[in-house]
């Protein structure tokens, strides 16, 4: 999946339920969805799609805040752009690699089936869900979506709901 809609998607989440926070700073924290795609950086392409990797880097993030700030506000808000990345990549047909390091088995989540539109009906052709496991393969990948349509129209739809919500809470005031 592209850069945006893995900024977007969930920055639209975040900011739609939780209307009280900055927009402009909650796109800083967005942010950190990117991170599981630096593993293709560093030459080991799946190691920070992991749910245990991950909770691994998030733990003593939120400790520490937990300890100065006496809250978890901006960890959770942190985690949840990290994790979002793992499902977008999931509902993509991305390769993730939950149990990694003890088990480098990735799976693809994959919805194959198709609608057939006939007369007077429709019918429905293949598996609604197909599941494929896949090994973990070090080495130097390129990123091929860095930008597409449905990044575009994902940041398209978190603009507009910003604006929308500002101009009622200017007629509110």
């Amino acid at each position: 999946m592209d850069i945006l809609t893995h900024i977007f998607i969930p920055l639209t989440i975040i900011y739609f339920f939780r209307k009280e926070l900055n927009p402009y700073y909650t796109f800083t924290l967005a942010l950190f969805s990117l991170l599981p795609d630096l593993d293709k950086v560093i030459g080991l392409p799946g190691i920070l799609h992991s749910i245990i990797t991950l909770t691994i880097i998030i733990s003593p993030l939120l400790i520490i805040e937990k300890i100065t700030r006496k809250s978890w506000t901006y960890t959770s808000i942190i985690a949840f752009f990290i994790f979002s990345h793992l499902l977008l990549d999931l509902l993509d047909t991305s390769p993730i690699f939950p149990l990694y390091p003890l088990i480098d088995t990735g799976l693809i989540i994959e919805f194959p089936m198709k609608v057939s539109f006939n007369n007077p009906g429709f019918l429905f052709i293949g598996p609604p869900i197909k599941i494929t496991y896949t090994r973990l393969e070090t080495g130097f990948n390129t990123y091929t979506g860095v930008i597409s349509g449905f990044g575009i129209a994902s940041m398209l739809l978190f603009i507009t709901l910003t604006m929308i919500i500002k101009k009622r809470e200017k007629e509110q005031a």
